[in-house]
């Protein structure tokens, strides 16, 4: 092993970071990178604290990986990379090897800006530029099915979780039933199966946990009160109340009250979540059931050339795979907030907005979600 205090940056290496710092990275197979660790996300002033090394967290395809190391000099982090294609998660680590922060690897040939479409301009004339397929999805065409569905994310969080790759079975305690599970393998540097995330799953999340933590989904769980409402129905209320992943909600964690990038944005560099305009109207406005096509073969919908696959989801009470083959659904978290009650005493519960997929009328219809469910993003360019 090299000694870490002389580790530098090969001149071979591209520098991902070199126009703009992001949490997520896409990356050529086969190839030598390098990025700063200095700050978070696309931050130039908020520190990630006293790194002293990397190290690969997991990657959805064994190989994919070969080293990880850390130059302390230069601040950043090295990955060599297989010919392979796939996602992994690189964490910056301290001296404890606790995680500071870390970064998505999208390690696909695909360059986004080659096959961009931009929407027909809304009412408000504002248009958007999409990527043609989900953050860490490996094709954007139909019959590739799950290669199509790429990463999920609670809302606000920049951490990627596997979509399903399978169909799923539940029982009513989110417990999977009949060997049917819908996950995705997760390895290690050494090739050793890690643990599934519905096990590392956990309650009562908070920012800082999420930081530390990033293979786990914080799901909501409930309270039982042993109150009878007047159907002599118990009482059971969410925990968080809100219905948040974390314990610390905050509308602006994608950017949709400021309309700024954010540093828990999990886009790569020059693209972001979308979010609403200054008119109120959504990013997906352009999308009409009556100009989509169903492909029940494939699970998903087609809408000027564009494929949205009925991903499913992570569920928000468990964080496991929800994928419903005779019934396929998913949707597409966008960053701004869901309407909330007037009178958040009685009904605390927070949104965010998402498009959803489904066969039928609701299709490509905005809707709203708890914000501890586990969704699709599809990034715009950020302008």
């Amino acid at each position: 092993m090299i000694d870490p205090t002389e580790t530098t940056v090969p001149d071979n290496a591209v520098d991902l970071s070199a126009n703009e710092t992001a949490n997520c990275y896409i990356v050529k197979p086969g190839t030598t990178v390098a990025f700063s660790t200095a700050f978070k996300g696309n931050s130039t002033t908020e520190s990630t604290g006293a790194v002293t090394g990397c190290r690969l967290l997991w990657t959805d395809n064994n190989g994919l990986i070969k080293d990880v190391k850390y130059a302390p000099g230069q601040r950043m982090a090295i990955v060599w990379t297989g010919e392979l294609s796939g996602n992994a998660v690189i964490a910056a680590t301290d001296a404890d090897g606790n995680t500071l922060w870390s970064w998505h690897l999208w390690i696909t040939d695909y360059d986004p800006a080659a096959s961009a479409y931009t929407t027909p301009a809304a009412s408000s004339g504002t248009t958007w530029t999409f990527m043609d397929r989900n953050l860490g999805a490996m094709s954007a065409t139909p019959a590739d099915g799950f290669r199509t569905h790429g990463m999920v994310y609670q809302w606000g969080r920049k951490d990627p979780f596997p979509a399903p790759n399978g169909p799923t079975q539940m029982d009513e305690n989110y417990n999977y039933i009949n060997g049917m599970d819908g996950e995705t393998p997760l390895f290690d540097i050494e090739g050793n199966i890690l643990p599934t995330l519905l096990s590392l799953a956990e309650y009562h999340g908070t920012i800082a946990k999420s930081i530390a933590n990033p293979m786990t989904f914080y799901a909501m769980t409930y309270t039982h009160t042993g109150e009878m409402d007047e159907y002599g129905e118990e009482i059971v209320i969410n925990d968080p109340v809100t219905g948040d992943w974390t314990d610390q909600s905050d509308d602006d964690l994608w950017g949709g009250e400021s309309g700024k990038k954010s540093i828990y944005d999990p886009c790569p560099p020059g693209w972001k979540v979308p979010v609403s305009d200054a008119s109120g109207v959504t990013p997906y406005d352009w999308m009409k059931f009556a100009s989509m096509t169903w492909d029940n073969t494939n699970m998903g919908a087609i809408q000027d050339g564009q494929w949205f696959p009925a991903c499913g989801t992570r569920a928000y009470a468990s964080g496991g795979c929800d994928f419903q083959q005779a019934n396929a659904y998913g949707g597409m978290w966008f960053g701004t907030k869901g309407k909330a009650a007037s009178d958040l005493s009685l009904y605390p519960t927070l949104y965010g907005q998402y498009m959803f997929i489904i066969n039928g009328k609701r299709t490509f219809k905005v809707n709203k979600d708890k914000r501890s469910q586990g969704m699709s993003v599809r990034a715009v360019r950020d302008i």
